[in-house]
């Protein structure tokens, strides 16, 4: 599987969870080591970073049907988001 296949993959199953929350791919950090892809994802919602409680699970579910479904080894990595200046 080819890494824009993994994005397309991670962004269409987070696209699915709902709940007011935006998850965003960052696309240049996504990286493969061995059979293992690593995806680094923002979590929003209402403009503010998703508690990493609630992420943990969302990102389980999707990551055991990855590799059930597809076949492919994926940890999602949880980014949060820079401070605002000032």
């Amino acid at each position: 599987m080819t890494k824009t296949e993994v994005i397309d993959l991670a962004k269409e199953r987070l696209s699915q969870v709902g709940h007011g929350i935006v998850f965003d791919v960052i696309e240049s950090g996504v990286r493969q080591d061995d059979s293992w892809w690593y995806v680094p994802v923002l979590a929003t919602r209402n403009g503010r970073d998703v508690p990493r409680e609630i992420t943990v699970g969302v990102y389980s579910n999707i990551e055991d049907d990855l590799e059930r479904q597809h076949n492919v080894n994926v940890l999602f990595v949880p980014v949060v988001s820079e401070p605002a200046a000032g």
